[in-house]
């Protein structure tokens, strides 16, 4: 998204909007991020100057022509002083989606049924209500919603939207009949996306990743090979424009190999990402997560002390502060690796973002119990 943002034509929007980015690891971000119950990247809100309502909220990478969409949707209902039942259901979800997805999917239906059949918000009203669906873990509901709309849907990227709800919605569960019914039409529908150009990278490998989950739950290793050697075939063959986007494309591998896979396969990409990057941490990180994952420790170690070098902020060194713990303890270096949990608990403590504050702080509080560390006064 940094990419399509840093190079999308927005000019007709000048004066209309407040561009305002928010980053998790701010401290001072912690009571928006609270307020407004962001818990994933990227989360898109378009706030009311008056009220400081959300007017329209999108998760996930978009399009060029859904961004020009959502901005519209968000002036539309910041601006608009009278609404019709169908848009007032849809902002009615929208403000609810990040804080209640089971309200949110109700406003989403209620939007559907009390719109005309040439509504044109019907397609994001019908994703919206996957998402919401898939959010809420009604996973069954999601799955089977997914099915209903994407297979009447026209092939753009509201229609994959919809099946990468759906698709997470199966690989979500334990098989069983139902999931195997809607997992049979998911992943014809979503083959059809992968076809289309309007799918956007994101999407596109949570579609592949979600292929893959699925066929490792029905021990397929062969077809979970497929999807994944499918999906770094087409990631080795994109040249980064730039940082941002040499960044997503290496975590997209190592999401791909962490789901089924070889880190060998992509441990070359990473380091010469990191070697392009000198300062950019996350590309330590991804390095540091595939040596642990191949049981290189001592490299492991190495590549996050690299990006704890590089100045990241408490989220991200809580992370490679637990990888580096994880590593000396697996060498047998006790006493450092309670140094780092110790340090891993004060960043942890720092986290404005208050769930995966409450994660980090548990995950280094019981690595000090099972190693006999205490907490110092400064850390309680």
């Amino acid at each position: 998204m940094r990419g399509l943002l840093a190079h999308a034509d927005l000019a007709r929007y000048a004066g209309q909007f407040v561009w305002l980015e928010i980053n998790y690891d701010a401290a001072e971000n912690g009571a928006f991020l609270t307020k407004y119950g962001a818990h994933s990247t990227p989360t898109f809100f378009v706030i009311d100057p008056q009220d400081e309502r959300v007017a329209a909220t999108q998760t996930g990478a978009m399009s060029l022509s859904e961004l020009d969409q959502f901005l519209d949707r968000g002036a539309s209902a910041a601006l608009a002083k009278r609404q019709t039942l169908a848009d007032a259901a849809l902002t009615r979800g929208d403000s609810v989606l990040s804080r209640q997805p089971a309200e949110a999917a109700k406003a989403y239906r209620a939007a559907l049924n009390a719109a005309p059949a040439n509504w044109p918000r019907y397609a994001l009203a019908e994703a919206s209500l996957a998402g919401a669906l898939q959010d809420s873990k009604e996973y069954q509901r999601c799955a089977e919603t997914a099915v209903a709309e994407a297979s009447h849907m026209n092939r753009d990227s509201m229609f994959a939207r919809t099946v990468v709800a759906g698709m997470w919605c199966v690989a979500s569960v334990d098989p069983a009949p139902w999931a195997d019914l809607a997992s049979k039409k998911l992943e014809a529908l979503a083959e059809e996306a992968l076809r289309l150009p309007t799918t956007v990278r994101d999407h596109r490998d949570e579609l592949y990743r979600t292929l893959m989950l699925i066929s490792v739950n029905h021990n397929d290793r062969v077809s979970a090979a497929k999807w994944g050697n499918r999906w770094l075939a087409e990631l080795d063959a994109i040249e980064p424009r730039d940082d941002d986007e040499r960044s997503a494309i290496d975590i997209a591998r190592v999401e791909d190999v962490q789901t089924f896979g070889d880190p060998n396969r992509i441990l070359p990409a990473l380091l010469a990402s990191e070697q392009t990057m000198p300062h950019n941490y996350n590309a330590s990180l991804r390095v540091a997560q595939m040596e642990s994952a191949i049981n290189n420790y001592r490299e492991a170690v190495a590549a996050c002390e690299r990006g704890l070098a590089r100045s990241p902020g408490p989220d991200m060194r809580a992370w490679l502060l637990n990888i580096k713990a994880d590593g000396l303890t697996k060498e047998g270096k006790v006493a450092e690796a309670r140094r780092a949990n110790e340090e891993g608990l004060q960043a942890a403590q720092a986290i404005p973002q208050e769930s995966m504050r409450q994660m980090y702080i548990g995950i280094f509080e019981k690595q000090l119990g099972n190693t006999g560390g205490k907490q110092s006064p400064e850390m309680k």
